[in-house]
């Protein structure tokens, strides 16, 4: 029983270690107990049938303006409606073991494993692991972490059951060659790649826009670099193809193939969540991050640290007044400069192997009704 969702750092490490499992032993069974949001789409197009409910929740400060954002949610909760549905799931499917990547979603079918007798692992591959990873950590046959730091931070989980992997990223599907054409970008150019998360992020787009924007830099670059612009399922995007001054910019909403082109760009830019740390370190793609501000525990910053602690990546404050100024700086450099190279050359340091990893450890640990 896989569970976890609401955004894409929940969803693509399960995924990978699904593909793992499967090209191990193609008799293991999968479902997936989710939200009706990117899951619901996503999963079933990876051949995973699921149980994907309406309910939903984020944790919002009390307040006269979230107050009736918590009188419309609560009363599930309340009334048990969300562990009964996940008790429900697992009655139904039998599963040998629940692995979550975390996420509210994941916190009722948690609650019903535990109930049910059924063994619990983790996925964690934040910088700063979410609130019910670390609720659940103690409880947890294994807690699957990405880095040595990561693991450190569960010290309610006994050292047992804690299990240094690297991060879990999906295969590329498609080829470098064959992304290039699957996006519409030659062969021979420089690819910057710029997104914000699965979602969107109208900072990471507002960015982009100003620097195209800009006539010296259109006119230095426009004709030598292709821009490739994943603006997000949830935004609203604008002409998916350049102009005169910027024959090679690409724009799309999502795109399950973005991660395939990584290998063969230049430069990435955008959001650092955990599932894209994990991507970038894959494809040694060197970054300039713009971590998002609003998390309390600053998640987005922990998660940059990884890569920009080895020198792979530039993190820059959206607050910034020379924000534009400096990543312009960063593309001229990384691009047509030198530090591109040396970039790559820190991503040495850190291993995005943990998808084969977890799936090996599942199956020696769970596997035939092991852990029971």
């Amino acid at each position: 029983m896989l569970t976890g969702g609401g955004t894409g750092g929940h969803i693509f490490p399960l995924l990978a270690v699904v593909e793992e499992l499967r090209m191990s032993d193609n008799s293991c069974s999968f479902h997936w107990f989710g939200s009706k949001r990117t899951e619901a789409q996503i999963v079933p197009e990876a051949g995973i049938q699921g149980t994907f409910s309406g309910f939903t929740f984020s944790y919002r400060k009390l307040s006269l303006s979230s107050l009736s954002y918590y009188l419309r949610v609560l009363p599930a909760w309340l009334l048990g409606i969300p562990f009964w549905t996940a008790l429900t799931a697992i009655q139904r499917f039998k599963p040998h073991v629940v692995l979550a990547s975390g996420g509210y979603v994941s916190a009722p079918m948690l609650m019903a494993a535990k109930a049910a007798g059924i063994p619990i692992a983790i996925v964690e591959i934040n910088g700063v692991p979410g609130r019910v990873a670390t609720a659940y950590a103690s409880k947890a046959a294994r807690v699957y972490c990405a880095t040595e730091g990561i693991a450190a931070q569960f010290g309610r989980a006994s050292a047992t059951a804690k299990l240094v992997t690297g991060f879990p990223v999906m295969k590329p599907v498609l080829a470098p060659s064959e992304a290039r054409v699957h996006f519409g970008v030659p062969p021979d150019i420089p690819i910057l790649v710029v997104q914000g998360g699965s979602s969107g992020s109208s900072h990471v787009n507002q960015s982009i826009a100003a620097l195209i924007g800009d006539e010296a830099f259109a006119a230095a670059h426009g004709r030598d670099l292709a821009i490739l612009h994943q603006c997000g399922a949830s935004t609203e995007c604008g002409p998916s193809q350049g102009n005169k001054a910027w024959p090679y910019y690409r724009m799309v909403g999502f795109d399950k193939h973005l991660s395939s082109i990584y290998s063969t760009c230049s430069l990435y830019f955008g959001r650092s969540g955990a599932s894209t740390i994990g991507e970038l370190i894959a494809a040694k793609l060197p970054a300039v991050l713009m971590p998002y501000t609003l998390h309390a525990d600053k998640q987005q910053y922990r998660n940059a640290e990884i890569i920009s602690g080895v020198g792979a990546a530039i993190v820059l404050e959206e607050s910034d007044s020379a924000f534009i100024d400096k990543l312009r700086t960063a593309i001229e450099e990384c691009i047509f400069g030198a530090q591109g190279a040396a970039m790559r050359e820190g991503y040495m340091h850190l291993q995005a192997g943990g998808a084969k990893a977890i799936a090996e450890d599942l199956s020696v640990k769970f596997g035939r009704g092991k852990g029971k």
